[in-house]
């Protein structure tokens, strides 16, 4: 005998609400936005060398973790490798490289680091209003595509940040997702972190392409929160060809999104 389904109406009116209430959600997270980006310039204006307080305080706690969980209404799981806890609990710098599907992966990231972060970045962001000011003092490491001299220039800035104990978040897809599936990496980022001489770290983010997906600015409901894994380092090896590191990196990431809990924060 077939079981007659019935639909929930308070599920119906959940989403109904949630539809009213996002194009106000995002207004809030732009105004949110906007006011940490003013204060993270009037840190740095009154102190240019608290890049890192300024990341972790303001990056995280006062921007990044309040959207996710205040504005969006996400729930925020972290796990991250005991490997990688004993990099970040010693200070030492590594590269993160992540998949890329949201507007939303800057923040879940920035909420998951273990180490204040910075960013690997295009040079066209620094014509940015406010934006490219901010990440120039903040310590984004920029680097002009096909231009030999800018990567030479951000592989010094990129060891020196990450002697400094600073993490460099680094999205090697090279643009988000629009389907939300793991895309191949480009090899640039891996070129900088041999030149470097610094380990890789894997990390998978998962749920910010569901609640907002690339080419809408309305959030969905977050109807199975955001999570967050970050995985073992993949240290540089001499002599190692660079599509083979890139290559491993790419399959820890997508490895990453399926793999059970780690240990969660």
């Amino acid at each position: 005998m077939l079981m007659k389904q019935t639909s929930n109406p308070f599920s119906w009116v959940g989403r109904g609400v949630h539809s009213l209430l996002s194009p106000f959600k995002v207004l809030l997270a732009i105004m949110h936005t906007a006011f940490c980006s003013l204060v993270g310039l009037l840190t740095l204006a009154i102190d240019p060398h608290k890049g890192d307080w300024m990341m972790w305080n303001v990056g995280r706690r006062l921007w990044s973790v309040p959207l996710i969980r205040r504005i969006v209404g996400a729930s925020l799981n972290v796990e991250v490798h005991p490997e990688t806890e004993r990099l970040a609990k010693d200070g030492a710098g590594f590269i993160l490289v992540a998949n890329h599907a949201s507007l939303l992966d800057i923040n879940a990231a920035f909420a998951a680091s273990p180490r204040p972060i910075v960013f690997l970045s295009k040079a066209s962001i620094r014509r940015v209003p406010l934006l490219g000011v901010l990440n120039e003092r903040a310590g984004t490491v920029f680097v002009e595509r096909g231009n030999r001299a800018s990567s030479e220039r951000a592989v010094a800035a990129l060891t020196q940040t990450i002697q400094s104990g600073r993490s460099v978040l680094v999205f090697p897809e090279g643009t988000r997702s629009k389907d939300g599936q793991l895309k191949p990496f480009k090899k640039g980022a891996f070129h900088l972190a041999q030149g470097a001489n610094c380990p890789v770290v894997p990390m998978h983010i998962s749920g910010t392409f569901e609640i907002l997906p690339t080419g809408t600015w309305l959030f969905r409901p977050p109807n199975r929160g955001i999570r967050v894994v970050i995985g073992a380092p993949l240290p540089s090896q001499d002599g190692m060809p660079t599509d083979k590191w890139m290559n491993q990196a790419w399959q820890a990431v997508h490895q990453l999104g399926s793999t059970p809990s780690l240990r969660t924060h």
